[in-house]
């Protein structure tokens, strides 16, 4: 279970598509204060015009000095609240402290008058902290700071962490936390739209993902308009802060006895559900319901997620996603990664337990079969051809051992013997080493290198 279950979504620098946001009912807006210098934009005169009486509009100034909101009934020299603003690369405990402690509850900051008012925390102000510069999500620093924010988030589910910058709809809904802001202006722009499942793709494949589109309240041909495709990925968005963990079984064209909603507004709609988990009745193929990204059923899955671990009945990976809390498939194999190199430290101390007392223990058989039953998960993830009883092929030195993914026991005695072939005597296997001969059962071609790799460094500790 996330911290959040839902995400406050919030719309970043809408300069160019403050109509479309209007018509569509949503009125949270995060302003880089760099954005509205620049264009020389009047925040508040601005949300004023396009907004007036008819939305209860709030507004996010983001800069280092705070991130500062702005509502109707306040100004930017006097505004509603004043959040603490945390940027990528300061130090983590001054974050931490932040998030732990309500700025909004301590008087002495809220009555500081060396700060000026626009840079000052309001008294009582709900307890937001806003993340800036955030290192981009595909790189390995950015996914581990994700992660950290994730569960820093989980610490301390009474915060709204709120993380400014992110495009991804994987990181900004699918991690729990508790606001993002979304650009849809941009991705629109360049003919594409973004799926509430969070996929990105050229509005032509609203035509094969029809599911996605209906939901929303639109038709495949609307979306050739670049108007309607920002309002479509401004209600994307929405529907995904919503529901982007949740296990969603909404109704589609083609259903028995369906009836469209046409009168209730945006803001009152609620998408009527099935009990099927996909628009059609296919069969999956060898290696299906691992990863959503892999799976031949993703365009006709309504649970199809970005960069998810499938979550269907029946899918291995169900019982890991409740395990982690996650559908982020990054997060489930590094995780499950740590879990198999903390098991193999530990058989490392069985095995030399049983060298030295010159018997066999049950208990370390016992953890044998636990940590290959999760490297065998581990490499379905990776390459999920592995999965459905197929073999895997272990290429060591020209040689090869062929086994069944389904007997952890035949692993133990495929991985030990290779390992023991390459000079590793078995009281000195390493979790590096086995790791290395995991990972290289999705990827055969690698094995030596990753054994290789484990003998040199072992060679460049000793001397």
């Amino acid at each position: 279970m996330t911290a959040h279950e839902q995400t406050q979504v919030w719309f970043r620098n809408p300069d160019s598509y403050i109509r479309e946001l209007v018509e569509c009912g949503q009125s949270l807006i995060a302003w880089d204060r760099g954005i509205l210098q620049k264009k020389r934009i009047d925040a508040k005169k601005h949300a004023d015009l396009y907004f007036g009486k008819t939305y209860p509009y709030r507004l996010l100034l983001v800069g280092e000095q705070g991130t500062a909101e702005i509502r109707p009934d306040s100004s930017i020299e006097r505004p509603t609240a004043v959040y603490p603003t945390w940027g990528y690369g300061e130090d983590q405990a001054l974050l931490e402290e932040i998030v732990s402690r309500p700025v909004g509850k301590d008087m002495k900051s809220c009555l500081d008058a060396t700060v000026s008012a626009d840079e000052r925390p309001v008294w009582n102000q709900e307890h937001r902290v806003v993340i800036n510069e955030v290192p981009n999500a595909l790189t390995g620093p950015g996914r581990k700071f994700l992660r950290y924010l994730k569960e820093l988030q989980e610490e301390y589910p009474e915060c709204i962490i709120h993380v400014h910058g992110l495009y991804s709809y994987r990181m900004a809904f699918g991690m729990g936390f508790g606001a993002s802001d979304i650009g849809p202006r941009e991705a629109a722009q360049k003919g594409k739209i973004i799926f509430p499942s969070g996929r990105e793709a050229k509005y032509e494949a609203a035509v094969q993902n029809p599911q996605w589109v209906t939901v929303l309240g639109f038709n495949p041909v609307d979306l050739s308009v670049p108007r309607n495709r920002c309002m479509y990925n401004i209600k994307s968005a929405v529907w995904a802060g919503e529901n982007y963990n949740k296990l969603y079984n909404f109704r589609v064209a083609g259903d028995s006895n369906y009836v469209p909603d046409i009168e209730s507004s945006d803001s009152e709609f609620v998408p009527a559900t099935t009990g099927s988990a996909l628009t059609v009745n296919v069969k999956p193929k060898p290696g299906d319901k691992q990863l959503c990204d892999t799976c031949s059923l993703a365009s006709k899955c309504k649970h199809f997620r970005d960069g998810a671990v499938c979550t269907l009945p029946g899918a291995d990976s169900k019982n890991l996603a409740d395990m982690f809390g996650s559908r982020n498939a990054d997060i489930i194999i590094d995780a499950l990664g740590t879990l198999v190199a903390a098991g193999t430290r530990r058989l490392e101390r069985g095995i030399k337990e049983e060298n030295d007392f010159g018997e066999m223990s049950p208990e370390v058989t016992k953890m044998m079969g636990q940590i290959f039953g999760q490297g065998v998960q581990l490499a379905k993830l990776i390459n999920p051809a592995l999965g459905g009883g197929t073999k895997v092929q272990v290429n060591v030195n020209g040689g090869s051992a062929t086994v069944a993914t389904s007997d952890p026991k035949q692993m133990v005695a495929v991985v030990m013997r290779e390992l023991e072939s390459q000079g590793i005597p078995r009281d000195q296997i390493t979790p590096e080493a086995v790791m290395g001969l995991l990972s290289s059962m999705a990827q055969p071609a690698r094995t030596q290198q990753a054994i290789e790799g484990e003998l040199i460094t072992r060679d460049e500790q000793a001397s």
